[in-house]
């Protein structure tokens, strides 16, 4: 079982902005295939999905391929393609061929189903809240 944690960093005080934070996702320390969530998850949520309408839309992707409405949905951002289908999600980062079409970057829509939930209660927490989610996969 794979345990991430998503929270918020202070990223220090500006002038004009006031304090600034980082939506910060982790994969909690000692984990087997930690590298492979680190890199094809955690990595990617803040290309992806910044605010939670982001997050709404591939949620909404996931169902009408669960429900066959959809046999295949390509979303994503910021270099970085999520491939859905009903054999999973398919994580390709766009600046690194060697992060494109690995099997290692295969995950069930389930797991991104539960993964982009959580983001997005993240994100939609008040900006200065300390509040640490973990999510079980």
């Amino acid at each position: 079982m794979m345990k991430l944690k998503f929270f918020r960093r202070s990223a220090g005080k500006y002038p004009v902005a006031g304090e600034v934070f980082h939506d910060v996702a982790e994969v909690l320390p000692g984990q087997e295939d930690a590298q492979r969530y680190e890199l094809y998850v955690c990595s990617v949520l803040d290309a992806i999905a910044q605010v939670p309408e982001d997050c709404d839309r591939m949620l909404a992707a996931i169902s009408s391929i669960e429900a066959g409405v959809e046999t295949s949905v390509c979303d994503g951002g910021n270099d970085v393609l999520l491939n859905m289908s009903p054999d999973g999600v398919q994580v390709d980062i766009l600046v690194n061929d060697d992060w494109t079409g690995q099997p290692q970057s295969r995950f069930t829509l389930q797991e991104w189903h539960k993964i982009l939930e959580q983001w997005k209660y993240l994100l939609e927490l008040p900006k200065g809240s300390t509040e640490v989610v973990v999510l079980e996969l």
